[in-house]
């Protein structure tokens, strides 16, 4: 059993909290306080370099494989948009394991079902939609990721009091942000700083993070494909110090945890 594998089964999350682990490029592991996990865009193969190409080769390597994602006791697999990089056909197809659901927009859904995963485990999820899970609740809101994924979404995930906003692909769309949020006492923000292929930049992400008042911001989506990298964390963690005060801005290490 891998390092990552033991800690994210053996971690325990008090009454009312949510851990989050990242995987890398915009992939995070969420537990509950029964044990249960929700994965979103889990990232951990080489799958955008064969598809894609050498400038979609992953410079880190990934601390957990398939097989072992698999032995976790998944409650939802959370997609936000169907590209290589949130997709991971690799990982779908390596895991073998349970009958967990898949919630997901229609052409990430499409494209499970053309990798074998039966119709009955994929749930269509909009913005707008709402999905109750057992113990927390799957949210869609509005993402932008344009005309290279026009049915992209962000997705908040909320247990009790706690709320963790991923944002999906996106570029910056500040009435849409406030809509999403609204209700909402966001804990930790994910947001995209890579600012290319219609992403947010870390200025953006920061001024995103403005917006939505989270008590955490982290950044995502850099420093793992050469082909689709960019912004400088760094910068975004600045950023975010003089635009929003009151947020505490967290850099993931691959692998960390967050104990909300």
């Amino acid at each position: 059993m891998g390092a990552l594998l033991r800690e994210i089964l053996e971690m325990p999350v008090g009454s009312g909290r949510i851990a989050v682990w990242s995987l890398g490029q915009a992939g995070y592991v969420y537990k509950f306080p029964s044990g249960k996990v929700a994965l979103i865009d889990p990232y951990i193969t080489d799958y955008c370099e064969r598809q894609i190409g050498p400038a979609f080769k992953r410079l880190a390597p990934s601390l957990i494989s398939p097989r072992e994602l698999g032995q976790l006791p998944i409650a939802a697999y959370l997609v936000t948009h169907h590209h290589e990089d949130h997709l991971d056909a690799d990982c779908v197809q390596q895991m073998q394991s349970g009958n967990f659901p898949f919630y997901a927009p229609p052409e990430t859904i499409r494209r499970l079902n053309e990798w074998g995963v039966a119709e009955e485990r994929c749930r269509p999820l909009l913005a707008g939609s709402v999905e109750r899970r057992g113990e927390f609740t799957i949210f869609g809101v509005y993402a932008d990721h344009g005309e290279l994924a026009p049915d992209a979404i962000g997705i908040i995930v909320q247990a009790g009091d706690k709320a963790v906003y991923h944002m999906g692909d996106t570029c910056l769309r500040e009435a849409e942000f406030r809509k999403n949020t609204a209700g909402f006492r966001i804990d930790l923000l994910l947001a995209p700083i890579n600012g290319r292929y219609g992403n947010m930049n870390e200025a953006e992400a920061a001024a995103a993070t403005e917006i939505v008042n989270p008590a955490y911001a982290a950044p995502c989506h850099f420093w793992m494909l050469p082909g689709n990298s960019g912004g400088d964390p760094l910068q975004f963690v600045e950023a975010v110090e003089k635009r929003a005060p009151q947020t505490t801005p967290f850099l993931f290490r691959q692998g960390e945890a967050l104990l909300l």
